[in-house]
């Protein structure tokens, strides 16, 4: 009889607790001390306070309007377990409103009072560098044309296994006419260096909007025959509007090459010069970001800048 007892008392304890915490609603305070960046040209930093109970965050974003009310706020992300957040969808020389929403299940707090990110004007150097940055390469400096077959080599060195599929992108603006000479000129030496078993192929970028030939590739091959054909082919033209092509290069570059390593696939970029954005861009970072990260095998960006300015 007492083990009857004993028995029906845990389940009715049980049962009590169960019902407690169902009947307990969770409850999320909205988010504080949003703190947006404005120090950088490609990307917002996002931070606030942790939020009691909160299981993570859905970041809103609105482009920036004078008058608050007419701003029109869309879900662009969530994060889990955070309380940071990097925008790397947005566009040089622009501000957004942002604001957060703390969640729990189908539970969302209050949305957070918005803040105002901005963004520097777009440089060649920090389009490099972010480049990099995201797709887990690194970004190597050449101050003039005749270091760069150098920066490639080091590259190769630092980078480069045995049966590593690896493509040169080069700008063929004609401020890279002294850079693709010196590449030509040494792709003996630069041949030299690659490990056993390495994949070459390689493709050239112009700017999309002022000519149709602005992007052209050969694909990877054991056979280095043709990728040098390829480089000594190359002509320069066009790029007076500076900024050129590089988002669009690169994601064709990803896409279209028939990457096969199961050791290293590596994209050396060579340029002078920004990115075009906006809708002067079929592509932007992001999409270039997750079509890099998208692969088996994270291809890695080292980009090689050329006297950036």
């Amino acid at each position: 009889m007492k083990k009857t007892i004993s028995y029906l008392i845990v389940f009715t304890s049980l049962f009590f607790l169960t019902n407690c915490s169902e009947d307990t609603p969770i409850e999320l305070s909205q988010p504080e001390a949003l703190t947006v960046s404005s120090e950088f040209a490609l990307k917002i930093e996002l931070s606030w306070d942790e939020v009691k109970s909160a299981l993570g965050y859905n970041i809103y974003r609105a482009d920036y309007d004078f008058v608050l009310e007419d701003a029109i706020f869309t879900l662009i992300d969530k994060v889990e377990g955070l309380e940071t957040y990097t925008d790397i969808s947005v566009n040089s020389s622009s501000q957004y409103y942002y604001r957060i929403e703390a969640f729990n299940g189908n539970v969302v707090s209050e949305l957070s009072v918005e803040s105002i990110g901005e963004t520097r004007v777009i440089t060649a150097e920090e389009a490099f560098d972010i480049l990099a940055e995201y797709t887990g390469g690194s970004v190597y400096d050449a101050n003039n044309a005749s270091e760069v077959p150098d920066a490639i080599i080091e590259i190769i060195n630092d980078n480069a296994v045995a049966n590593t599929d690896l493509v040169f992108l080069i700008d063929n603006t004609l401020s890279m006419s002294d850079d693709i000479a010196q590449v030509k000129s040494s792709i003996n030496n630069i041949i030299a260096e690659l490990p056993s078993g390495v994949r070459l192929g390689m493709a050239t970028y112009n700017d999309a909007n002022t000519t149709t030939d602005w992007y052209n590739s050969i694909g990877l091959d054991t056979d280095f025959t043709n990728t040098i054909n390829f480089l000594n082919s190359i002509s320069v033209f066009g790029g007076g509007d500076y900024p050129e092509s590089v988002y669009d290069g690169l994601y064709l570059t990803l896409n279209q090459m028939s990457w096969s390593s199961t050791s290293e696939r590596i994209v050396i970029v060579i340029g002078d010069a920004p990115p075009l954005e906006g809708s002067l861009t079929n592509y932007s970072l992001k999409d270039v970001v997750d079509e890099a990260n998208r692969l088996d095998i994270d291809v890695n960006l080292y980009p090689i800048l050329i006297d950036g300015f």
